[in-house]
C-alpha cells in the first residue's frame, strides 16, 4: 500500500466473520528522510519487481528501486513542462535479456516520450493514441511488461495495452462498449490477470470481470475473453469514482478499494473497504488522510537495473 509519501506492507486475513487488515508500523520507504532522493514522492508505479518513484507536482527527478535488492538508480527527466507529467514504467524480453523502459505523457497527448536505461537518455516517440486522451498514471497497470492504460473521447471510453518492445499500442476490447461509465478502474489479480471495475450509471450494479485469455499475438486489436466475477449492488453512501485503486481475490470473491469521502468542508479522508460478494457488504478496516493512495499486489524480483553504460550500481 502507498499513500502519505509511504510504502507499507500489509496482510489482510479473510477468514473470520469479519475481514480484518494489518499494516505493518514500519514504512518501507518514508522519502522525506530517505536517503533514496531528496523529492516528494507521490505516486508509485510497480513492473515486474521494480518500483517506479515519481512525483505529480513537476519534480525533474524519479527513483527506480528494487525494494528485495535496495538497488536504486536516479532518473532526471527533461527539464521543461514537467508538471502534469505522468511516467510509467515497464519490460521487454530479448535474447533471455529483460529490459526496461520508462513511457513519459501528458493528459493532452503532447509530447511522448521513452527513456531508454542503458543510454541513460530520453527521446520522443509518435503519438501512440491518435484521437484519444489518456487518463492518469495512477489508473495505469503493467501485466507481464505491457501497461494497460483508459483512454477517451467523446464518443467512448478505451482500453489500451502499451507494448514496450514495439513502443506501439493496441485497443483491448473491454466486456462491454458505452460511451461513458460512471465508475472504472484498473487492477491486476496475482500477475497473470487483468481485473476491471465497471458501474455503467449510478442507478448500475459494480462489476468486477477478469479476463480468462489475452492474445498477445495481433497487432491490431487484441483478442480477450472476460469473465464476471462480481456484481455488487453497493450502498448509495459508497459511491465508487473513477480509478480508485482496488485489488480482487478471485478466489473468494472479495475486493480491497480505497473510496475517498468528504467528510467536511475542505476535508476528505480516503477509507480502505473490503466487500465481499455473499452479502454486499462493505467492512472499513484503514482510515488515512491523504492524497490518491493506492493498494497493489508485489511480488519480489532479484532482477537487477540496468545502469547507464560506464556507471556502477548504487544499493543502499
Amino acid at each position: 500500500m502507498s499513500t502519505n509519501e509511504e510504502l507499507c506492507a500489509m496482510s489482510v486475513n479473510l477468514h473470520g466473520t469479519i475481514p480484518s487488515l494489518e499494516v505493518k508500523d514500519k514504512p518501507w520507504l518514508f522519502v522525506s528522510d530517505s536517503k533514496h532522493c531528496d523529492i516528494e514522492i507521490s505516486r508509485i508505479f510497480h513492473s515486474g519487481g521494480l518500483l517506479l518513484c515519481s512525483s505529480r507536482d513537476g519534480e525533474i527527478s524519479m527513483i527506480v528501486w528494487n525494494p528485495l535488492t535496495s538497488e536504486t538508480r536516479m532518473i532526471r527527466t527533461r527539464n521543461r513542462r514537467d508538471k502534469g507529467r505522468n511516467f510509467v514504467l515497464g519490460y521487454y524480453q530479448e535474447d533471455k535479456k529483460t529490459y526496461y523502459k520508462i513511457l513519459s505523457f501528458y493528459l493532452d497527448n503532447k509530447d511522448f516520450e521513452i527513456f531508454e536505461f542503458n543510454s541513460d537518455s530520453w527521446r520522443f516517440i509518435d503519438d501512440i493514441c491518435p484521437g484519444l486522451s489518456l487518463l492518469y498514471s495512477d489508473q495505469c497497470v503493467s501485466l507481464k511488461g505491457n501497461t494497460y492504460m483508459f483512454a477517451i473521447n467523446d464518443l467512448s471510453v478505451s482500453l489500451l495495452k502499451y507494448d514496450f518492445s514495439t513502443e506501439t499500442s493496441v485497443p483491448v476490447p473491454l466486456p462491454y462498449k458505452s460511451h461513458y461509465f460512471e465508475a472504472i478502474s484498473l487492477s491486476v489479480v496475482r500477475e497473470e490477470k487483468l481485473s476491471v471495475l465497471l458501474q455503467r450509471d449510478k442507478s448500475s450494479k459494480t462489476e468486477i470481470w477478469v479476463t480468462n485469455v489475452i492474445n498477445e499475438t495481433t497487432t491490431k486489436v487484441m483478442v480477450v475473453s472476460w469473465s464476471k466475477v462480481l456484481s455488487l449492488d453497493l450502498s448509495p453512501d459508497l459511491k465508487i469514482r473513477y480509478g480508485e485503486s482496488f485489488l480482487l481475490d478471485e478466489e473468494k470473491k472479495v475486493i480491497m478499494i480505497f473510496n475517498n469521502r468528504m467528510e467536511e468542508e475542505n476535508k476528505s479522508e480516503d477509507k480502505l473497504y473490503i466487500i465481499g460478494v455473499d452479502d454486499n457488504k462493505a467492512t472499513q478496516v484503514y482510515t488515512i488522510d491523504g492524497y490518491g493512495p493506492a493498494v497493489f499486489n508485489y511480488f519480489p524480483s532479484l532482477v537487477q537495473i540496468e545502469q547507464a553504460l560506464g556507471k556502477s550500481k548504487r544499493v543502499y
